[in-house]
């Protein structure tokens, strides 16, 4: 009986073991399927991540295709209102100057005339992508800050009359160098001389210029006459049909070429002395066959189609040597002759001829191809101008168009396009300075370069309210302007 009772204890035993061993079994084997599962939901949540992560990159590098009509918006503009459509060749622009535009997707380019330009209402801020672009053809003296670094630098495109400039202006005509229409016999300008017309006509209303060329002009009436119609240094009327109180238009009329041309020389003294800076003071002369005598551009043969088709002040030593050549040139008709003698030759400035051939735009004053203002609008509009553009402004609205779509076709096929970036060299001009009793101009001129030198200032100033990102009231700009201007003066200046 003991046996029996010792055998069941045993057995007991080794049931329990074995439920125990199976528990403990089955225990090892729900932890570690769990640990399964946990490792399978954590590589699940890694590939879920990773996905994700490759989606928000594969986005983020999805490059936006380039709009199909960019915006070009005037911010200083020559319009009272614009919103038109340009048609460039195969590109197509919205050309407007709503400012409400500013943050449009669309406006891509904001274009500034510099004789509106304020420098305390930008376009801020300035978005990644903005481009700034700048045109006058005009000379700096409205604008003096921008020839001063770092002004040009803010801007990517600039037209002006520099050549170096991205779309320069140049304002001759190719038709008037050889256009012989209102040019007079030299037996009948030598006859009008004999009946009391002066050797040289001048004709300005706008005085007290920075070039101080109604100085010059003072000290060459003391050698050779002199009729002066305008404003400044006025000593003969006009006639009355002529005369433009109210307007500048009859310096384009044709009775007023065919009044000009009598007179065997005309001063052509330009306003600014720039490189490139020439203007209608020569071309209206070489067109009427009236002999220039220039002041201006230092490289002013760079745009005459002859070496010996104008006077330069600047190759005499003094007024009174130049008067000299004139009465020369006054008195023997062969001499005379050869300042003429491109109006019948070819043009022998080759360079000029190229400028002025493969220019896409025409001036106002050149005979044109195309019909009225209106016509050439239309043609633009309707993609059928294929040759020149009515104007210097609708011009570089179409050169900055084209620029525009390419940088942004550079763009979406990842290329890495040019660097555009103006320099001051596009459009610097120096001090002005004023005639000598000599008439060489060499003197310092305190008045204009007061004004030309707080354009240095006013230039920091905006470098200043560039880097704030933020407009400004014009008062305020003044204060930071004065504010450098006095720091220097007192040696406190801290910018670079």
């Amino acid at each position: 009986m003991a046996r029996i009772i010792k055998k069941i204890k045993t057995w007991k035993k080794i049931i329990v073991y074995t439920v125990l061993l199976a528990a403990v079994g089955q225990l090892v084997w729900l932890y570690r399927k769990n640990q399964k599962l946990s490792a399978l939901k954590r590589d699940e949540k890694l590939l879920l991540k990773t996905l994700n992560h490759s989606n928000h990159n594969r986005k983020s590098t999805m490059r936006t295709p380039p709009p199909e009509l960019p915006t070009l918006l005037w911010w200083d503009s020559v319009y009272t209102s614009v919103d038109d459509i340009r048609v460039c060749g195969d590109f197509r622009c919205r050309v407007s100057n709503d400012r409400k535009l500013q943050n449009h997707t669309e406006t891509k380019i904001f274009i500034f005339y510099a004789s509106h330009f304020k420098p305390y209402v930008l376009p801020l801020p300035r978005k990644r992508g903005h481009l700034w672009s700048l045109i006058h053809e005009e000379s700096p003296r409205n604008a003096y800050l921008l020839s001063h670094v770092p002004t040009l630098s803010f801007f990517n495109f600039t037209s002006s009359y520099n050549m170096k400039s991205d779309y320069p202006i140049t304002t001759q005509c190719t038709d008037w160098l050889q256009d012989n229409t209102y040019v007079l016999p030299l037996v009948d300008k030598n006859r009008l001389r004999q009946f009391g017309l002066a050797t040289i006509l001048y004709l300005q209303s706008d005085c007290d210029v920075p070039s101080d060329r109604d100085n010059f002009v003072k000290l060459l009436q003391a050698y050779i006459p002199v009729d002066s119609y305008g404003s400044c240094l006025h000593n003969k009327d006009m006639p009355k049909r002529l005369r433009f109180e109210d307007s500048m238009a009859p310096l384009d009329d044709k009775e007023f070429f065919r009044f000009a041309a009598r007179y065997k020389f005309t001063l052509a003294l330009e306003n600014y002395v720039c490189d490139d800076y020439v203007t209608e003071k020569l071309w209206r002369p070489l067109r009427l066959g009236s002999i220039p005598i220039v002041f201006g551009a230092p490289n002013v043969l760079d745009h005459l189609p002859s070496n010996t088709s104008a006077i330069m002040v600047e190759d005499f030593r003094s007024v009174a040597e130049l008067a000299e050549f004139i009465k020369l040139l006054d008195t023997n008709d062969n001499l005379y002759k050869e300042y003429l003698a491109f109006k019948e030759q070819p043009i022998e400035n080759l360079h000029l001829k190229e400028i002025l051939e493969n220019r896409d735009w025409s001036p106002e004053c050149c005979d044109r191809k195309s019909h009225s203002a209106s016509h050439v609008l239309k043609q633009s509009t309707e993609g059928l101008l294929t040759t020149k553009y009515d104007s210097i402004f609708t011009g570089f609205e179409c050169f900055l168009c084209n620029q525009v779509h390419n940088i942004a076709a550079d763009e979406y096929k990842g290329v890495k396009g040019l660097e555009y970036i103006s320099n001051p060299e596009q459009y610097y001009c120096p001090s002005p300075r004023k005639f000598d009793q000599n008439g060489r101009y060499s003197v310092h001129n305190e008045s204009w370069s007061k004004e030309w030198t707080f354009g240095k200032f006013e230039a920091l100033a905006m470098k200043q309210v560039f880097e704030q990102q933020k407009r400004t009231q014009e008062k305020e700009f003044m204060r930071i302007a004065n504010q450098l201007m006095e720091a220097e003066e007192t040696g406190k200046a801290d910018y670079k």
